[in-house]
């Protein structure tokens, strides 16, 4: 038999990291830092991404990638009788009608039910993973931390296992759809107490977030904290247009939560309301409304606005786009937001930013960095808004600095992340 190891291991849980290519990919930041805290570093990615979304990455050497958890099935039959395996789980969960009886109204909403039997199924092979790997040779749970990205079915599993070896540390964060109910329809999160209940640390990425689940949750308060994201110093302030033409960039997966139709609006009375005046707008990302949304801007934006969708870039090619292009304002419409990392990168480029009042954006975007729009602003908000800063280039000139600055004071990944690596290496000795 192996003899037991005293190193430091950190399992870290994730959705598709490292194989998404989007959704996860501000990881990219935070794992050197985990891997140069932790002897070892186990990523377990619990699902795989569409194909068109799958990318490769190149991590640390002591960091490593382990598909056990990963669900899927390879033929039809395979996957029926994973279904009918998921439905015995739950059906046979007290689990699954504690949730009910405390949530009655569930009983007539098949999206509700559906969502509970969803994330119950989760849990339960989250909590199976954790029970075979405690198993395995040289695994010592008491130098094991469980670190799951996101608040939700694996923190729940890890927790279910918890019962039966006590001696696991687990920790969570929570973003945005893991932590704002209204993020859903209905507004509503299965398991909103067990989820957190075996956790020994909760890290809120915002302020926002940590007043938001104080308030739905105060018997949790001292196990939160805030621990903010952060990106690298890019080593350049991005250049802004000298041809007149003013130039407007927004970064977002497209789908209806991030508004892109009312951008596309506002930036519709803003030519119209100056003819004369050019503005040129750049879209990176992609998504599912890409293609209704390419089609309103062809349809919907004057010949004085120009228009581009890049789709889908890397993180680094996002940067080197900042780097070699002009770009006078970042602008963020979206309805619900966590603190968005594309904001943070724009700010560490020095860009200005006009955002909705939303989430944790109030923390980064103010009058001193750009401007705050109301939660629900009106084209005619948007155009304005756009127009102030375009009609004042000094003011333009300070925002960049203040918006560089603002970035290195709150989400320089070098200090948040070695800050957050060190308080989970020594986790195992509180």
């Amino acid at each position: 038999m192996t003899e037991r190891t005293s190193r430091s291991i950190l399992v870290l849980i994730t959705e598709t990291y490292p194989y998404g290519a989007v959704a996860e990919s501000f990881l990219d930041k935070e794992v050197p830092y985990l891997s140069s805290a932790f002897d070892i570093v186990t990523i377990l990615p619990r699902a795989l991404p569409s194909k068109t979304e799958r990318t490769e990455r190149t991590l640390p050497k002591n960091v490593y990638v382990d598909n056990s958890h990963l669900l899927q099935p390879e033929t039809s039959i395979d996957r029926v009788l994973y279904k009918l395996h998921t439905v015995l789980l739950v059906v046979t969960s007290k689990y699954f009608y504690s949730e009910i009886l405390k949530n009655p109204w569930t009983i007539t909403n098949i999206t509700a039910l559906r969502r509970i039997a969803g994330f119950l199924s989760g849990s339960i092979r989250t909590r199976e993973w954790v029970q075979n790997y405690a198993g395995r040779d040289g695994i010592d749970l008491s130098k094991t931390i469980f670190y799951t990205y996101w608040l939700d079915t694996a923190t729940m599993g890890i927790g279910m296992a918890k019962k039966d070896h006590p001696e696991i540390k687990l920790v969570s964060r929570a973003h945005g759809a893991d932590l704002y109910e209204e993020q859903h329809d209905p507004p509503y999160i299965p398991y909103r107490y067990e989820t957190p209940s075996s956790l020994d640390q909760l890290y809120l990425i915002s302020e926002h977030g940590h007043n938001h689940f104080t308030q739905k949750h105060p018997y949790f308060q001292g196990k939160l904290e805030v621990a903010r994201l952060g990106v690298e110093e890019p080593g350049f302030i991005t250049k802004t247009s000298q041809d007149g033409t003013f130039r407007v960039v927004s970064c977002s997966y497209i789908i209806s939560v991030k508004r892109i139709d009312l951008l596309i609006q506002g930036l519709k009375e803003l030519g119209q309301r100056y003819p004369e005046e050019s503005f040129e707008w750049v879209h990176i990302g992609y998504g599912p409304l890409k293609d209704q949304i390419e089609d309103m801007a062809k349809k919907c934006l004057p010949k004085n606005v120009k228009f581009h969708f890049l789709g889908y870039l890397p993180n680094p090619e996002v940067i080197s786009f900042y780097q070699d292009n002009q770009v006078d304002v970042f602008i963020n419409v979206s309805s619900s937001e966590g603190i968005p990392v594309s904001i943070i990168e724009a700010q560490s480029c020095g860009i200005p930013v006009i955002a909705t009042a939303v989430g944790g954006i109030p923390e980064i975007v103010s009058s001193n960095v750009g401007i705050l729009l109301s939660e629900n602003p009106t084209p005619q908000e948007i155009a304005d808004a756009i127009w102030m800063l375009k009609k004042d280039s000094s003011e333009l000139e300070l925002l960049k600095k203040n918006s560089k600055s603002n970035w290195d004071e709150m989400y320089n990944a070098k200090k948040n992340y070695q800050t957050f690596s060190l308080k989970l290496s020594q986790f195992e000795f509180k």
